[in-house]
């Protein structure tokens, strides 16, 4: 009990470590502190701390230094010490005041508004800690894939080499080829997490890291909200109306607990780092100030080694935001184009930007960036999935009532008086750009699946859904104003209306997507199996799985930990029948028809001896044989051998 509660400690001191200290400390040499409200403050560190960990890890990688718990804390300690002694120097200098009269004060509020929001923001936890409640048990293909390499690294104390051996349709393994599809950032922060704190990656941690995540996230598209419209009336009553419908409405669905229990680290991460970076951007364009400009550009570049779809999303979003503006304030853009220019001319932009580029083209150059995976995302598109999604499956992505506002709220902020210039700008392009790459992607040559791209369209869409939801109100309330019999009823009526619309929709959301039952224990099953073999298997050994039918099967990899590749894996039965593709069958052939011809050559050429198996669903063809040997019963997984 004690150990437990130690490992306990352990970890969250390793979350605030890892997670808050280094931001702070850059925000504080940096002193851009003085621009932000502690809200701010708090989701810009948590953010900028992933970024500097991961470049952190990656120059002890390119260095002759290991990734060990030593290097990682060192590290954290000699880079805060250098940001206290940049902030020491500063304040000599210019003989400042304490940070904390210095930084701006936190919009005003009323204790009803705080309490509203403290109330939505325990609602939000409370409804996603019932869902990960049957989901926080590490189970799903994309978080067990992404594990691997977290845990490689924890292992080699070394950056991963990202690649696979597949099987060739002469039924034998390849060499292993490089993969282009994952990205170091999203998983150099589990790793650091892992390596410091000795939490087992077969625990609640990387959902609970990504829960973290995922909160911060909603916290950053808040205080966003808050920014955005802070020239108006009913600046408050929107951000609130924000929350309320990225909390606890629409709680489940992704992109967010589902996206958080299915693994989906990059697009977690990804929705992160777009809000913050378009609060810095409209910061240091409404200030002018190039120190914001520069923090932006940081985490752009960190945004970049994070996460290649989230990264081509954003600059589609600061393209159409350009094209917004330029169509709102033609006269102007000369007069601010100078400006722009002298600002990306600053020291501390060009510091980034240099910098940048010596991280990209000399010391870690992303996977993703090499003529195949550009080809893959950009062009015609190539399947039926890139197509784009008609205007109700947007609809249900984004939720039928969020939707329906924010249609009409797009209209009205091309009308609203009360916006500044960038505002406008910002909201619209955020908004209107992923609604186009959604439904037509060929308009932009985008060859990526569109519902994956419809998942980002969530965050803008709730933003001018709650704008357009509290105009209705304070129109109603003006318009009313002097007619006291009708004011009040009439207002209530409506907002109840509303509000029932609203709550219904986003709870129906809710119940849709919970899961009817856990998957836990059958995936315990699956890894006391590979337990099992872990033990009694070696290198010479090869071991098929199958995908379909066997639970939480991609974390079998990380008992062996023998390639990414390993075990062999029979796929979705669809991926056999690609006709655009010829694809190797032995995977397939291995288990669902062991004894014919065919299957006997790619046992042969691929070596494999060992086979696991839902034995509901597949076992009777290795019961005919006298070739398999059962050496493994469970109910949910069954494990034959094969004799050479």
């Amino acid at each position: 009990m004690l150990d437990f509660i130690s490992s306990q400690i352990t970890f969250y001191l390793t979350l605030v470590l890892v997670l808050f200290v280094p931001g702070i400390f850059l925000i504080i040499a940096t002193k851009t502190y003085k621009n932000f409200s502690m809200l701010e403050l708090f989701v810009l560190a948590f953010g900028s701390s992933i970024v500097i960990i991961d470049f952190m890890l990656i120059l002890l990688g390119r260095f002759p230094f290991n990734i060990t718990r030593f290097s990682i804390i060192a590290s954290i300690a000699f880079f805060s010490l250098i940001c206290w002694a940049f902030h020491l120097y500063w304040k000599k200098k210019t003989n400042s005041k304490l940070i904390i009269q210095e930084q701006i004060p936190e919009p005003k509020t009323s204790k009803r508004s705080t309490l509203l929001i403290i109330l939505i923001l325990f609602l939000t936890i409370f409804i996603k800690t019932i869902y990960f409640k049957d989901a926080i048990f590490p189970t799903s293909t994309d978080l067990g894939h992404h594990m691997y390499w977290a845990k490689s690294i924890t292992i080699t104390e070394k950056l991963p080499i990202y690649e696979k051996a597949e099987i060739s349709i002469d039924s034998v393994i390849e060499k292993p080829t490089p993969i282009a599809d994952f990205i170091i950032g999203e998983h150099l922060i589990f790793a650091a997490i892992a390596i410091i704190s000795g939490i087992d990656f077969f625990s609640t941690f990387p959902v609970l890291t990504l829960f973290a995540i995922h909160i911060m996230t909603i916290l950053s598209v808040f205080v966003l909200s808050r920014s955005l419209f802070k020239n108006s009336e009913h600046s408050n009553t929107i951000s609130i109306a924000t929350l309320l419908f990225i909390g606890p409405l629409f709680a489940i669905a992704s992109p967010q607990a589902k996206f958080i229990s299915g693994g989906v680290i990059g697009n977690d991460i990804g929705n992160l780092f777009i809000p913050l970076i378009i609060l810095l951007f409209f910061k240091a364009l409404e200030e002018k100030k190039s120190s914001l400009l520069a923090f932006a550009l940081f985490l752009s570049l960190g945004l970049a080694y994070t996460h290649h779809l989230s990264t081509f999303v954003f600059i589609f979003i600061l393209l159409f935001t350009i094209i917004a503006y330029t169509a709102l304030n033609f006269k102007k853009l000369p007069k601010e184009a100078y400006s722009w220019l002298k600002m990306c001319l600053s020291p501390s932009v060009l510091t980034v930007l240099i910098v940048g580029a010596i991280f990209v083209f000399v010391l870690y150059t992303p996977t993703y960036l090499n003529t195949s995976a550009i080809d893959t995302a950009v062009g015609a598109p190539s399947k039926s999935t890139r197509t784009g999604l008609t205007l109700t499956q947007l609809k249900s992505t984004a939720g039928e009532a969020r939707f329906a506002f924010a249609f009409i709220g797009v209209i009205a902020l091309f009308f609203a008086k009360n916006l500044g210039k960038y505002n406008q700008a910002f909201l619209l392009g955020w908004m209107c750009s992923l609604v186009l790459m959604s439904l037509k992607p060929d308009l932009l040559f985008i060859d990526i699946p569109s519902n994956r791209i419809a998942s980002y369209v969530v965050y803008p869409i709730a933003i001018i859904a709650a704008y357009l939801f509290v105009t209705i109100l304070g129109k109603i309330r003006s318009e009313t104003q002097d007619k006291n019999y009708l004011r009040p009823a009439f207002l209530l009526i409506t907002f109840f209306l509303l509000m029932t619309f609203v709550v219904s929709n986003g709870f129906y959301d809710n119940a849709q997507s919970l899961n009817a039952e856990s998957s836990s224990k059958k995936a315990l099953q699956t890894y006391n199996a590979s337990e099992y073999l872990e033990i009694r298997t070696s290198s010479d050994d090869v071991i098929l799985k199958d995908h379909n039918y066997l639970s939480g099967d991609a974390w079998i990899k990380l008992f062996f930990m023998r390639g990414y590749s390993y075990p062999l894996s029979r796929g979705f039965f669809k991926r056999y029948e690609d006709s655009t593709k010829l694809r190797e069958q032995c995977t397939n052939l291995m288990i669902s028809s062991p004894t014919e011809n065919e299957a006997d050559k790619c046992f042969t050429g691929t070596k494999t001896n060992f086979i696991m198996i839902n034995p509901k669903m597949d076992s009777e063809q290795f019961y005919r044989s006298d070739d398999f040997w059962q050496v493994y019963s469970g109910d949910a997984v069954g494990i034959f051998y094969k004799a050479q």
